[in-house]
């Protein structure tokens, strides 16, 4: 066949491309709105108000802040050396940071900070069935935790004597819900084998019905994949569950201390029940795609409830601000040394990676690429 009849048009031509840069700059152009516009409006009060607590931070204050934002970082690393045996801890925090910085600035990045997890990891040795299963449980429990999390703070502000509205409440069910079938699922999968066939089946007939609508028909044969892919992860499980757990745990236990602080050091004063609904609202918030790491949504729905509860709206405001650029825009700094740290790495060679062991350094793939 000739070469010019399969060549690809200039990227100008692509609708695909057009569509993806239109979905980003809206994905943005909402964040910026949402913080800039929304926040204020949202709160009751101007930016001038917003700022004037941050304008008298002590030094030591940050410092302790910024200590806590990189103590909860380390923390989760747990949970990646529990899903992805072999890993060492500083690598599991480079894979963290670089990872967090895609999916946190980049539109809908979720997506992307899987593939930069998948290629850091690949390497370093690892087999491309292990990055699946870490990806997988990674994003389970952190999902469990932000399941547990609302269920938690709406317990604590019930027995504070706190109501909230109407909206907020629904959101939060809502939220919880989806949250919870995809947990259910997951165990579903793990418990059954006809259930992991069953799954396995139906996404990938309708991944294929999608290749086929859009020209590009293949055969997938992900059914087969997902099925070794659960006996895999029954054996990760059994020897990470308490490194997963303990360390999911560890990294939202600090992040709700660095919001009370955060919120402390601004001067608001409130109680620990509305604190924790708010933090845990925020943490759900985060599942939603529409911004980089749910930037704006996070902050509106926080000091909206803060605000229903009483919280002065102002105070409230600033330490949710305080409390973003800790653990959003500090993690672009760290991020991207963590990035520096990979390339200098790969320059140097793959060493150590032959301390992976034979069942990871040697793996063949063996189920879906993530």
């Amino acid at each position: 066949m000739d070469s010019t009849s399969t060549a690809r048009p200039p990227w100008w031509r692509r609708g695909a491309i057009w569509w993806r840069i239109v979905r980003d700059v809206g994905s943005l152009a909402l964040a910026v709105a949402l913080l800039v516009w929304g926040l204020p409006r949202i709160a009751g009060v101007g930016w001038a108000q917003i700022l004037e607590p941050l304008q008298r931070l002590p030094v030591p204050a940050l410092i302790l802040l910024a200590a806590l934002q990189l103590c909860a970082l380390l923390a989760f690393t747990f949970t990646i050396t529990g899903a992805l045996p072999g890993i060492s801890h500083g690598r599991a925090l480079i894979v963290n940071l670089a990872g967090s910085l895609v999916a946190n600035t980049l539109p809908f990045g979720g997506a992307l900070g899987v593939g930069a997890t998948y290629a850091i990891c690949r390497s370093w040795g690892f087999g491309r069935s292990a990055i699946g299963i870490a990806v997988v449980l990674g994003g389970v429990f952190a999902t469990a935790g932000k399941v547990l999390l609302p269920l938690v703070g709406l317990g604590a502000l019930l027995l504070q004597g706190g109501h909230i509205s109407p909206a907020l409440r629904d959101a939060a069910v809502v939220g919880v819900l989806t949250l919870l079938g995809v947990l259910a699922l997951f165990i579903v999968v793990m418990v059954s084998d006809r259930a992991a066939h069953a799954v396995g089946r139906f996404i990938q007939r309708t991944a294929e019905a999608v290749l086929r609508l859009i020209r590009r028909p293949a055969q997938l044969g992900w059914e087969q994949g997902i099925a070794r892919l659960r006996a895999q992860t029954q054996d990760v499980m059994r020897r990470g569950w308490l490194s997963m757990t303990l360390g999911t745990l560890g990294y939202f236990v600090i992040y709700f201390v660095l919001f009370w602080l955060c919120l402390h050091i601004c001067g608001l004063v409130i109680g620990v029940g509305t604190m924790l609904a708010a933090f845990a609202l925020g943490r759900l918030l985060t599942s939603v795609a529409v911004t980089p790491g749910g930037l704006g949504l996070v902050e509106a729905g926080s000091v909206a409830l803060l605000v229903a509860m009483g919280a002065d709206p102002a105070l409230a405001a600033a330490g949710t601000l305080l409390f973003t650029i800790f653990t959003h825009v500090l993690e672009i700094p760290f991020g991207i040394v963590a990035w520096l740290v990979w390339l200098w790495g790969r320059k140097k060679g793959p060493a150590g990676s032959a301390q992976l062991g034979p069942d990871l350094h040697q793996q063949q793939p063996q189920a879906i690429d993530p």
